[in-house]
């Protein structure tokens, strides 16, 4: 039997820990740009709406918070 640590999925980075319950949804990097990485979840609400209004948005997928 497997070690629960065997099944832990693999770390991703978090560009903020703040909460945003008002949307329901975090952005998550899919095409590298200007300081994101792939795989950048985007937490912060300011930065969402500031991202999915933008040229942006094209980088990026909205991923249940």
């Amino acid at each position: 039997m497997a070690d629960s640590d065997d099944l832990a999925p693999a770390a991703t980075s978090t560009v903020t820990n703040t909460s945003n319950k008002g949307l329901g949804f975090i952005l998550v990097v899919r095409h590298a740009f200007a300081d994101y990485q792939i795989g950048e979840e985007i937490t912060e609400t300011s930065l969402i709406k500031e991202i999915i209004e933008g040229d942006q948005a094209v980088y990026v997928i909205k991923r249940a918070a």
